[in-house]
């Protein structure tokens, strides 16, 4: 059964402030190809899709999200709200973010680029897609 999974990165903290890498085949499990940035106001959801081929890595940099990811029989909840923690959200892991405070900006890493055709934007057609109801 695929779940996501949180990862740790190696935070090198100082007085003057808080740095965190996020290297290909070290912290982040893939070569990147795409990397972009998600804010929106407290209370708002993105997200609410699951991908077919992409693997993505979630990290907030900035305030307060939760991300709720189905893999077709539990959901799960996790607490974003350091730049030193991320999620690795597989392919076949439906994933919706709830930005809990104004100003908060996820960033996502990507083992793809951008193919609309790898978004599964349908909750019915996720679960065909993972074999768990009848084709239409």
């Amino acid at each position: 059964m695929t779940e996501a999974t949180p990862i740790c990165f190696n935070s090198i903290e100082a007085p003057s402030g808080v740095l965190c890498a996020y290297e290909s085949g070290k912290e982040v499990p893939f070569v990147m190809q795409r990397v972009f940035t998600v804010s929106a106001p407290a209370g708002n959801a993105r997200g609410d899709h699951a991908h077919r081929q992409c693997t993505q890595l979630l990290v907030c940099v900035s305030g307060k999200i939760r991300v709720s990811c189905d893999n077709g029989h539990s959901v799960k909840e996790y607490l974003l709200d350091n730049m030193g923690a991320g999620l690795l959200v597989p392919p076949g892991v439906w994933a919706r973010q709830e930005y809990l405070r104004d100003g908060a900006v996820l960033m996502v890493l990507c083992d793809r680029g951008y193919e609309a055709e790898d978004y599964i934007r349908d909750y019915g057609e996720f679960k065909e897609f993972l074999g768990l109801q009848e084709s239409r």
